[in-house]
């Protein structure tokens, strides 16, 4: 059954078209995930199936009786009143009413005004007089489900509790379909696998708009993608999708060649001359103008964010030495006795709830605060980039030109001087936003202009806090193969749970009181670890009602020798030898008399080579001889 139909719908966004011409069918019981990169019309085509604006041209049609409910991709700044009130609102002026008494009733069972005495019999008349009692239980049902507190108050509460109470308020009145713009955006992990399975068991028609591709294939069962105007629909899960979608673009891209082909054919003919204005060839005249007019109208798939993190000179062995670290912040303890090393190759994912003390870890591992109790040493030679979650590094009234070419025409990258305007086209970025202010991005724009600066410094260290935020799937996908080749050390936090698997190598999860355990491997590592600790701690209170009490302490040791570290072992004595065989060419170049009365350059070359490879040598050897002594220690 058809619960929503889009026929030849049309939408433009200033002169450039956003949908031309669509169709888009929802079914009931549908959990349609739509996917697209940033701009290309998602969260326009979500706001049409809404109801929320309307089409150019076109058709949107629902079926009789049909109720929608749309929770935005951002927070209203100006929420506020109780959970219950908020939660209540989305009934109308029912609800409204339901959330006055429930504000009132603790006033009138103290000590009250005469003034609130009558408000509140006011209300009671009111509600008798609507009917609305019977949706009481509706509004205390749902903010049950979705595990909140009805008294708090919404202003206080964090971003994901937030989003929580809008869910529930767009719930609250039993749509038929719920539509959510990026519903996962600045939760934390279990908030993102609590809404999960919530969406999962509801029962509602879902239409919904993520970049978290963990969440993505455990919740949809159909998949439309938002491509140059046109949507294009596979009914599979997202992991499917992703595998049928390369070869339709595989067909699409020959059957383009082919045609492509045709026309430049027929180009050639109708300049063969008067032969091809002959009343007979008129038709093949006529088809040949519908080809250009075909050729013209066709939209190139956009290109692919070139990202290219600029090399520096490594940095020593040990990048960061942690002892006895303690943190808090306004009486409560967010770092409790933290001690770790962290080394040249390490990454390191860092898990925990919002407000769980993420952000002050990797600033006081920066140097930027100073910790209660405990030293951060840092190690030799580091140059460090660093990503701000909150794109504090972003002047909203400043040029996207300006602020990464810092007043200059030109960048240099990995040696080479790079046109500014050329250098941020590789990000994606059109002509007329480089010379446009940062105001006018998106929220995804934004994050690439940061990696657009991010890339342009050297760095043999990268910390980055929530990068993925906003961006599309491609974009993850090519940031993700950037940070799984880079040589030097990373530090990152962020709750996507596939991000995290598929580039780190060990994590710091927060528990409660500040503690951190360290970990080998990513996210599902840190849920196997988790679930043990749970099943231990349900096995120890079923041994504790039969023995006397005993402390346990665990012990998790993060460090391991890696397979990384064991195939640098491996190719090091090849190394070693290359460049002994180099320097012996070196020796007898410039022992040739003929070679020194040569070129002087060309002899200054060899000379600094010769120096260059004598320092690699003495490098080499200590790294070996690190490893083999690391091995030895974490394999016995």
């Amino acid at each position: 059954m058809n619960l929503i139909s889009l026929n030849s719908v049309h939408l433009k966004y200033g002169v450039h078209p956003l949908l031309e011409g669509v169709e888009l069918y929802i079914h009931k019981d549908d959990r349609l995930a739509i996917v697209g990169r940033n701009g290309s019309g998602k969260t326009s085509l979500m706001k049409i199936i809404a109801g929320i604006i309307p089409a150019d041209k076109g058709l949107v049609e629902r079926a009789r009786q049909t109720t929608v409910a749309y929770l935005p991709q951002e927070v209203p700044v100006d929420l506020h009143g109780s959970v219950y009130s908020v939660v209540a609102s989305g009934l109308g002026k029912k609800g409204t009413l339901l959330g006055r008494y429930h504000e009132l009733l603790p006033k009138i069972e103290g000590d009250h005004s005469v003034e609130e005495q009558k408000a509140f019999d006011h209300v009671l008349h009111l509600l008798d007089e609507t009917g609305a009692w019977a949706d009481e239980p509706l509004v205390s049902e749902t903010i049950e489900r979705l595990e909140l507190n009805g008294d708090s108050d919404v202003s206080r509460l964090s971003a994901g509790l937030k989003r929580r109470v809008l869910l529930g308020k767009g719930l609250v009145g039993n749509p038929d379909v719920l539509i959510l713009d990026e519903p996962t955006n600045h939760l934390d992990l279990d908030s993102v696998i609590w809404l999960e399975n919530f969406l999962k068991n509801c029962g509602k028609t879902l239409v919904f708009v993520s970049h978290d591709r963990a969440f993505l294939q455990s919740l949809a069962t159909r998949v439309v993608e938002v491509d140059r105007g046109r949507l294009v629909s596979f009914d599979c899960d997202y992991r499917t999708f992703t595998e049928r979608r390369e070869e339709f673009y595989r067909v699409e891209e020959q059957q383009q060649a082919l045609f492509d082909k045709k026309l430049a054919q027929e180009e050639v003919w109708i300049r063969q001359g008067i032969k091809a204005r002959r009343t007979r060839n008129e038709g093949r005249v006529r088809a040949l103008e519908k080809l250009r007019s075909v050729r013209r109208e066709r939209r190139s798939r956009v290109g692919q964010v070139n990202l290219n993190v600029q090399d520096a000179e490594l940095s020593g062995q040990k990048v960061m030495d942690v002892a006895g670290v303690t943190a808090g912040f306004d009486g409560r303890v967010l770092i409790n006795d933290f001690s770790t090393t962290i080394y040249r190759g390490d990454k390191i994912g860092i898990i925990g709830r919002n407000g769980v003390g993420k952000t002050t870890l990797l600033n006081i591992l920066l140097g930027k605060y100073k910790p209660d109790k405990g030293t951060v040493e840092h190690g030799t030679s580091l140059q460090i980039a660093y990503f701000d979650q909150l794109r504090r590094q972003l002047d909203p009234k400043s040029r996207l030109c300006d602020i990464v070419g810092e007043g200059n025409d030109f960048v240099t990258v990995n040696g080479q001087k790079r046109n500014i305007i050329g250098y941020l086209q590789d990000f994606l970025f059109s002509p007329e936003q480089i010379r446009g202010e940062v105001s006018m991005l998106s929220g995804g724009e934004r994050n690439r202009l940061l990696l657009a600066m991010l890339f342009t410094k050297p760095a043999n260290v990268l910390v980055l806090d929530e990068p993925t935020n906003d961006l599309d799937a491609e974009t993850l996908e090519l940031l993700e193969s950037t940070l799984v080749d880079f040589d030097g050390t990373i530090l990152l936090v962020s709750h996507d749970r596939t991000f995290l698997n598929n580039i780190v190598t060990g994590v710091f999860c927060f528990e409660e009181g500040g503690h951190i355990v360290e970990l080998v491997g990513g996210y599902d590592d840190w849920e196997r670890y988790r679930k043990q600790q749970e099943a231990k701690t349900a096995n120890d209170v079923t041994v504790a009602a039969t023995k006397p009490e005993k402390k346990l302490s665990v012990t998790v040791k993060r460090e391991k020798f890696t397979n990384r570290e064991r195939a640098e072992l491996e190719n090091i004595p090849s190394k070693i030898d290359g460049l002994e065989k180099e320097q012996g060419d070196l020796v007898e170049k410039l022992a040739d008399p003929d070679f020194l009365k040569s070129d002087p350059e060309k002899v200054k070359a060899a000379q600094r080579r010769l120096s260059e490879i004598e320092t690699e040598h003495e490098q080499l050897f200590e790294r070996w001889s690190f490893l083999e002594e690391r091995q030895k220690q974490l394999e016995g």
